[in-house]
């Protein structure tokens, strides 16, 4: 039989094996992210060339970019964001409260913002089944929009796994939602 320290010594080793590999797909979706970035500028900056030089616009640019390249760029960096603290947050008030109502308004903000990413994540989920049995295309070339949902629902995933690991960190102060190095609006 284990002992309650024990049990939670391999509660802590099962979170810090979970945490790195978040924090390896993480990483990938980052890139993923940055890779598309520099394909949005690159794919706008060739149509526009292409365009005014040679009056020849690239055919599917406009909608690879709204699509699929502006999805990733912003949806599969949210679990980054959230762990460098960057998320908007006002903190006049909460600064105000005595320790242990601060620490239950943490908890009621972290569980409302886990809330809206379930929420979010179920419906994103549903939307990018909802593509890809139906064969939706682009109207200017043959690429299926269903795979580009699914880009926002992986954000949202990556996103709720981070703050549900996150919530075992809010009573320690360490939560990345509430990081004092974060810009306060």
């Amino acid at each position: 039989m284990l002992t309650p320290q024990q049990r939670r010594g391999n509660t802590v080793t099962v979170l810090r094996v979970v945490g790195k590999v978040l924090w390896r797909c993480e990483l990938a979706l980052v890139y993923t992210s940055v890779v598309a970035t520099i394909g949005i500028m690159g794919l706008t900056s060739a149509d526009a060339l292409s365009r005014y030089l040679f009056n020849r616009p690239i055919i599917g640019a406009y909608e690879i970019t709204e699509k699929y390249l502006m999805v990733a760029a912003i949806f599969l960096g949210l679990s980054y964001a959230y762990r460098g603290g960057v998320f908007i947050r006002v903190t006049f008030l909460v600064d105000r409260l005595p320790r242990p109502l601060k620490l239950l308004a943490n908890y009621l903000a972290h569980l409302v913002s886990l809330l809206f990413c379930l929420i979010t994540l179920v419906a994103t989920s549903q939307q990018a089944l909802r593509g890809l049995r139906e064969a939706t295309t682009l109207s200017a070339l043959p690429l299926l929009v269903g795979p580009a949902y699914c880009l926002v629902a992986l954000g949202f995933f990556a996103l709720t796994v981070l703050m549900l690991i996150d919530f075992t960190r809010i009573h320690s102060g360490r939560s990345y939602l509430f990081r004092e190095e974060a810009p306060p609006a």
